[in-house]
């Protein structure tokens, strides 16, 4: 994983400067104004539309942004010069600050409410969930007898299989309720993971946008790529497209990954050993994000490059899917799969990663006492597990929706605009 890390940090260093400099040289010749040629002229040779809208995003994409670096200083006296101008019914970055600073404050404390709650009526919160997705998909349906005849058969067929499935779990309930109401109760004594949580997103946001630095110029410098020509002279090789795939989602899967076994090992110790797990910041945080980091960092690499390798697939079957070059009838088929088998593999990884964060385990034994208990519990495990997360993702859309409520209020109340003269005069 570190030597994957200091190939793309190799690939940033070289490629970048060198696209750079391509374009700031086309921007300096006033070329920044030429449109992308088709992807039937990048090459004399018949090559795949995959690659090919990949290289028009490419090229258009490093005009976009490197070739707005370039002309930085034009740009900031020309809007020195209109600001006055552009500043009627739009607001400044301060305004942003504020609104974004109360809606996380907003969001913290209906997420704080929110624990509370499903740690004294885990057990209601379970059945409003069941009766949500059935009457969500009542509305789906009632909504899909306007558009299409399909839709329709769709919506009778989610009715009737939420509807079959609340009837068949009802008896389970007060177990996954036991289960959720100690698993937020250890949440709640240790919250401190919360800041565990939104550094992972921080994270995520930061290798999100190295990425893009170290990825576009590799396909921009291999493939022979012009921005005074818009064009290229190779097609983008599948090889590296690929293999820089997996390093995005390998490296996100590894952050999130690493958050999960933090948790698994807290509640552990909350559980066996609650003296040591019963506090904001306790210090089984600490210890429990040391050997995520250390001791089990190589089992959460080794997962999650499988899941990493799988949707690395999935997004190189949708591109070719999408971009209509025939077959598209198998490719569908084959991203189907190739999603299920994805969602399957994230499924058996996510108890993996708790017991190789409860135990230590290394990932090849986690996945052996996965099989066990699955062959032992049946389903019974997994329909709690079920129950379970349908009420987090209901109190998630929950807070979602309020905090955004709360914003728009905000906004609303205060005259905030924002956007372009476009959009300030429209919202006026």
């Amino acid at each position: 994983f570190y030597l994957h890390l200091i190939g793309m940090v190799a690939c940033a260093g070289v490629y970048a400067p060198q696209m750079f400099t391509n374009i700031a040289a086309n921007m300096d010749n006033g070329g920044g104004e030429r449109e992308l040629l088709d992807s039937s002229s990048m090459s004399g040779n018949n090559h795949g539309l995959v690659t090919s809208r990949l290289m028009s995003w490419v090229v258009g994409a490093s005009q976009q942004i490197f070739g707005g670096l370039s002309s930085t200083s034009l740009l900031s006296n020309r809007a020195l010069e209109e600001e006055n101008d552009a500043n009627d019914g739009t607001n400044d970055f301060n305004d942003l600050l504020l609104l974004l600073s109360i809606s996380a404050i907003v969001a913290c404390v209906i997420s704080s409410l929110a624990l509370t709650v499903m740690i004294s009526h885990a057990k209601g919160m379970i059945m409003c969930s069941l009766v949500f997705n059935i009457l969500a998909s009542l509305v789906f349906m009632i909504g899909a007898f306007f558009v299409s005849p399909f839709g329709a058969i769709m919506g009778i067929f989610l009715v009737a299989f939420n509807a079959y499935f609340a009837y068949v779990v009802w008896g389970r309930i007060p177990f996954a309720a036991c289960n959720l109401a100690t698993a937020t109760s250890a949440v709640k004594a240790n919250l401190g993971l919360s800041f565990v949580a939104y550094s992972s997103l921080i994270t995520m946001f930061c290798w999100s946008a190295f990425w893009l630095v170290s990825a576009v110029p590799t396909i921009y410098i291999t493939s022979g790529c012009d921005a005074q020509a818009g064009a290229c002279e190779n097609e983008a090789n599948g090889l590296v497209v690929f293999l820089l795939l997996v390093s995005f989602y390998w490296t996100y899967q590894v952050i999130q990954n690493t958050v999960h076994v933090t948790v698994a090992g807290v509640v552990g110790t909350w559980w066996y050993v609650p003296i040591e797990a019963s506090s904001f910041c306790s210090r089984s945080i600490g210890d429990s994000y040391f050997r995520s980091l250390t001791y089990s960092f190589g089992s959460i690499c080794l997962g999650s490059l499988i899941v990493a390798i799988v949707e690395s697939l999935v997004t190189m079957v949708r591109n070719l899917r999408e971009s209509g070059d025939g077959g598209s009838v198998f490719l569908c088929i084959a991203e189907c799969l190739l999603a299920l088998l994805r969602d399957i593999i994230e499924y058996f990884n996510s108890w993996a990663f708790t017991y190789v964060g409860v135990y230590g385990y290394s990932f090849i034994e986690a996945g052996k006492n996965v099989m066990s208990l699955f062959k032992t519990r049946g389903w019974t495990t997994i329909i709690t597990d079920t129950l379970a997360q349908s009420v987090l993702s209901l109190v998630s859309v929950g807070v979602g929706l309020i905090t955004g409520i709360t914003s728009l209020i905000i906004s609303y109340t205060h005259g905030m605009v924002f956007g372009d003269e476009l959009g300030a005069s429209a919202a006026a």
